[in-house]
């Protein structure tokens, strides 16, 4: 009797340890190329081609944007916290396995005081799919988004 108390509190112990495991983050790294075909892209949009070299470190993730042959930088730390870079406020965090940043413009005048109401926040979502050869960028509640494929 104790043995087979001793083995159902070891099989409860090891099923509970394995339900407490979150789920694995995705790791974004590589070089993706834009889909500019599979993309849904603003109208206005004058991209001709985008590559993005994603680097994830320990506690960050690296976007390596290069549009068109203009390079921009954007770092996240995805632990929900808020962070300011320059006018905008960023937070990023894993829902499951899909990265979600909530951006908000703070509108700054020198010299005055503005007061902007009825902004809401920005929100994009990163997914990476099964075959981990497909990247989405989701943005703008669903008028934008982005197809990059893993080269």
């Amino acid at each position: 009797m104790r043995q087979l108390l001793v083995a159902t509190t070891l099989v409860l112990a090891v099923m509970f340890s394995a339900l407490a495991q979150t789920t694995a983050v995705p790791d974004f790294s590589g070089t993706w190329v834009l889909n500019v075909a599979k993309s849904t892209l603003p109208r206005d949009s004058t991209i001709k081609s985008q590559t993005i070299v994603i680097e994830n470190k320990k506690s960050e993730i690296i976007f390596r944007y290069n549009t068109d042959g203009k390079k921009l930088t954007e770092t996240y730390t995805p632990d929900g916290k808020k962070r300011v870079s320059g006018q905008l406020t960023s937070s990023a965090s894993w829902h499951d396995s899909v990265l979600v940043i909530e951006s908000t413009l703070d509108i700054k005048v020198p010299n005055a005081t503005v007061v902007v109401t009825g902004l809401k926040p920005v929100i994009d979502t990163w997914a990476l799919a099964a075959d981990s050869r497909t990247l989405t960028h989701d943005a703008d509640d669903h008028k934008e988004i982005y197809v990059y494929e893993k080269h």
